[in-house]
C-alpha cells in the first residue's frame, strides 16, 4: 500500500504543483503588495490542476517514458494505467468542485481552461513542438495572472507572465533534447527530433542568453526594485548563461538533463525574484 501511495504522489510531481501555487501567490503579491489567505484557495486550485495535468501527461506518455523515464510510476509498473485514470478523474473533480465553490466566475473559467489545455496537450498538442511548448508555457505563466486576478488587478501580471512564458519555452526546448530518443520513436515532433539535438541546443541557448539579457530590464526601467534585480542577476541569469554554454558545447542527453534540472531550480528563484520585485 505504501508503494502505491508513493507512486500516486510521485506522478503528480509535487514540485511542479508547488511552483504553480507559488506563481499564484507571487502574482497576488505583485498586484496587492501584500500577502493574504484569500489567495491560498486559488493557489490550491492551480496546484491541483497541475497535478492532474501531470497524471494525464504520464498516462499518454507511457510508451515514451519506457524509453526516456523508465523509473516513473507507470513504466516501472508501480502504478497501473487504470489507477492513473482513476487518480486523474479524482483530481479533476476535486479541482473543479473547489473552483466552483470557492472562486469567482473569472477564476473558475481560468481553472477550467487550465484543465482543458493540459488534457489537450497530453492527448494531442505535445506531438507538435510549437503548439505543445506554447500551451505549457501559457498555462504555467497564467498562474501569475490568476494571482493578480484574485487581487483585482490582472494588469500587474503582464511582466511576470512574459518572463515565465519565455523561461518555460526555454526549458521545454531543453527537455526536448533530453527526451529525444523516446520522442523520436513515438513520433513526437519536438525541435530536437525535427532539427537534431545540435540545432535544438543552439536555438535553446540563443533563447536562454536573450532571456538572461532581458530579465533585469524591469528593474532598470524602474518598474521593479533592487531586490528583484539582485535575485535575477545572482540566482537566475547565471543559470541561463551557463546552461546555454553547456548545451552548445555538448548537446548530449546527459547535459540536456542537467540543464533542465538546473532550470527547474532557477524557476523557483525567478518566482521569488518576481515576488520581491514590488
Amino acid at each position: 500500500m505504501r508503494r502505491g501511495f508513493l507512486a500516486l504522489l510521485e506522478i503528480i510531481r509535487p514540485h511542479n504543483m508547488l511552483a504553480a501555487g507559488l506563481g499564484v501567490v507571487a502574482g497576488y503579491y505583485v498586484a496587492a503588495g501584500t500577502a493574504s489567505a484569500r489567495v491560498m484557495v486559488v493557489a490550491l486550485v492551480a496546484a491541483l490542476a497541475t497535478g492532474a495535468g501531470n497524471v494525464i501527461n504520464d498516462y499518454y506518455d507511457f510508451a515514451i517514458d519506457r524509453v526516456n523515464k523508465p523509473r516513473r510510476p507507470l513504466p516501472s509498473g508501480r502504478l497501473s494505467p487504470r489507477a492513473a485514470r482513476v487518480w486523474y478523474a479524482v483530481l479533476v473533480v476535486a479541482t473543479t468542485l473547489l473552483a466552483a465553490i470557492a472562486l469567482p466566475q473569472p477564476l473558475l473559467v481560468l481553472a477550467l481552461v487550465w484543465q482543458l489545455a493540459l488534457f489537450a496537450y497530453a492527448r494531442v498538442l505535445k506531438r507538435t513542438w510549437i503548439a505543445g511548448n506554447v500551451t505549457v508555457a501559457l498555462v504555467s505563466a497564467s498562474a501569475f495572472l490568476a494571482g493578480a486576478m484574485a487581487a483585482d488587478w490582472p494588469g500587474a501580471a503582464v511582466i511576470p507572465m512574459a518572463i515565465a512564458f519565455a523561461f518555460v519555452m526555454c526549458r521545454e526546448m531543453i527537455k526536448g533534447g533530453e527526451d529525444l530518443e523516446g520522442d523520436r520513436d513515438a513520433g513526437v515532433r519536438t525541435l530536437a527530433v525535427v532539427s537534431g539535438p545540435e540545432r535544438a541546443a543552439r536555438v535553446a541557448a540563443g533563447a536562454m542568453l536573450l532571456l538572461a539579457v532581458l530579465v533585469p530590464l524591469p528593474a532598470l526601467a524602474g518598474l521593479y526594485g533592487l531586490r528583484y534585480f539582485l535575485a535575477m542577476e545572482v540566482l537566475v541569469a547565471p543559470v541561463l548563461i551557463l546552461g546555454a554554454l553547456a548545451v552548445v558545447r555538448r548537446p548530449e542527453r546527459r547535459v540536456f538533463g542537467r540543464v533542465s534540472r538546473a532550470l527547474k531550480l532557477a524557476m523557483f528563484a525567478g518566482i521569488l525574484a518576481i515576488a520581491l520585485g514590488v
